[in-house]
């Protein structure tokens, strides 16, 4: 029996409300119950998994199963196909957002965002999803179940994600993680795998709700374009091996810069983003790595023997050419030598002259073993340096007495 109309939404929310009270406190849930009642608002899409997430036909996947294209035919998980069309994309953060296209008077079975924050290792969790196109032999999605194996993870450009044992293997992607509640934890997209097989290992990694809600407003609004990630412009933190206890360093501040209107100091020490403790480096990657340019993030900093807050707003990466020209290499040293420094340019006002040969760049001693790997640093260079990015260089020039010392520039890039 299909259920349409408003009564679809209504019986899936009534059914979850079922399952989570139908147990004793402390007591199992009904597994069986809570598969039947989050099918509906699963979706087949692309070879992939989404979900949806409102009645009005709002519904979440990844980006790397919608790639390029911009309208599906979406089949859901009670059998009921559809249109639906791309509304925003975020390709760092591999989310995108998408509206079906629902009869005027109809809702659809959705499943609510829940609150990742709140979770625990080790509280259960439902993987849906179609792996390896299982779901086209019977109509139906696969339900995997599992714990939440580590919350505040970073995979690749996954930052603050939660990690999982529930198996995901290729089409899963784009599906809901799950809990207990029939709650929306987070959106599955990435695995962990070896010797190059594409097949679950035990670890999934699944983009959190909380990142999820922080994006939704921008997605719904992006007319089918890319929306874009945000950073603390102007800012240089100490190296990740030497990191104070609990907190992040600031170890400088670029003159002008969108750091230093907001009041950061070099010496602060940064102990928590929005009220969530930064613990080290990697956490502080993590929690910036989450936000949408325009965001207003609340920085409680260490300084001078008290705490204080400090409100920043956070900005787009704007690429940046830093007016460096490397001569091309010859032979078998491979170190960058400096052919050329625009007039006007970072380069130029950080001091860089032709002749100096780059032997440490943002921190990094070189070494080059291929010219790929040399290919790769002079593809960064163009690349990879934003505007408001503070780069420590170390060049070896000549001290116009046939020697040769290592001078210490710092360049920032404007």
């Amino acid at each position: 029996m299909r259920i349409f109309g408003r009564a679809a939404a209504t019986v899936l929310a009534a059914s979850l409300a079922v399952v989570a009270a139908s147990a004793p406190a402390g007591a199992a849930v009904d597994l069986a119950s809570l598969c039947v009642a989050i099918r509906p608002a699963y979706v087949f899409i692309a070879g992939g998994s989404g979900v949806v997430i409102r009645p009005d036909g709002l519904m979440l996947t990844n980006d790397h199963v919608i790639e390029n294209r911009r309208s599906f035919d979406v089949r859901l998980g009670d059998g009921r196909s559809f249109k639906a069309r791309v509304l925003g994309r975020d390709e760092v953060g591999d989310l995108a957002l998408l509206r079906i296209e629902v009869p005027e008077g109809e809702t659809l079975p959705h499943l609510p965002l829940g609150d990742s924050e709140a979770v625990r290792v080790g509280d259960e969790v439902v993987a849906v999803g179609n792996p390896f196109a299982l779901g086209v032999l019977d109509q139906s999605p696969t339900f995997t179940l599992g714990i939440v194996s580590a919350v505040h993870h970073t995979q690749g450009n996954y930052t603050e994600c939660i990690v999982t044992d529930a198996e995901l293997n290729p089409g899963n992607s784009g599906g809901p993680l799950v809990t207990m509640a029939g709650e929306v934890l987070g959106i599955n997209g990435q695995i962990s795998t070896r010797y190059g097989l594409r097949s679950n290992t035990g670890l999934g990694f699944a983009i959190s709700s909380r990142q999820i809600a922080l994006w939704l407003p921008l997605l719904e609004k992006a007319e089918g374009g890319e929306v874009n990630h945000a950073r603390l412009a102007g800012v240089q933190f100490e190296s990740r091996d030497r990191e104070s206890p609990a907190s992040v360093v600031v170890k400088d501040v670029a003159d002008d810069s969108p750091a230093a209107k907001a009041g950061f100091s070099a010496g602060d020490a940064i102990v928590a983003i929005d009220d969530a403790a930064v613990a080290n480096g990697h956490r502080l990657a993590g929690l910036i790595g989450i936000y949408p340019e325009g965001h207003e993030a609340a920085f409680r900093v260490r300084r001078e023997g008290g705490e204080q807050t400090i409100h920043a707003v956070l900005t787009a990466p704007q690429r940046c050419r830093t007016g460096i020209d490397l001569a091309r290499p010859r032979g078998s040293d491979l170190l960058p030598v400096v052919e050329a420094v625009a007039a006007g340019s970072s380069a130029e006002a950080a001091g860089l002259k032709p002749g100096d040969v780059i032997v440490a760049f943002a921190g990094r001693r070189l070494e080059f073993s291929s010219r790929d790997e040399r290919r790769a640093f002079d593809r960064g260079l163009r690349t990879s340096i934003d505007v408001g990015d503070i780069v420590p260089v170390t060049v070896r020039r000549s001290d116009g007495a046939d020697g040769t010392s290592e001078v210490e520039l710092r360049l920032v890039a404007r």
